[in-house]
């Protein structure tokens, strides 16, 4: 990470206490997610996104959408994505499973971040 870099952490349990985390700043972000599937079934983490700047044919509509499955009763990295300064990135469980998340945002010095929950 490069000197200078402002990091924000988040902690929420989807499916439990909250049902979204809409995660936002002011300058370009990267998000990285770290996820734990408490259930012994089935689950996993949803993230919508603005439409992405290149779609393939069969991409329409206002957001963007991937699943990415958590198997039952594992954590695990789930990666990162990127997001322009002002873009709100959702992300929310998937299946109906609880679903507890660490969600780290890097970005710009001296950016506002955040990080509200439904």
């Amino acid at each position: 990470m490069a000197n200078g870099d402002h990091v924000v952490r988040g902690y929420f349990g989807l499916g439990d206490h909250e049902s979204v985390v809409h995660v936002t700043s002011d300058k370009d972000f990267l998000l990285y997610i770290w996820a734990r599937n408490v259930e012994t079934s089935q689950g996993g983490v949803q993230i919508l996104t603005p439409p992405s700047q290149f779609r393939g044919s069969g991409s329409t509509g206002p957001q963007d959408g991937l699943v990415l499955d958590v198997p039952a009763q594992t954590g695990m990295t789930l990666g990162c994505i990127g997001a322009q300064g002002g873009e709100t990135l959702d992300v929310s469980n998937a299946f109906g499973a609880r679903v507890t998340v660490f969600l780290t945002v890097t970005t710009a010095h001296g950016a506002t971040v955040a990080m509200t929950s439904e």
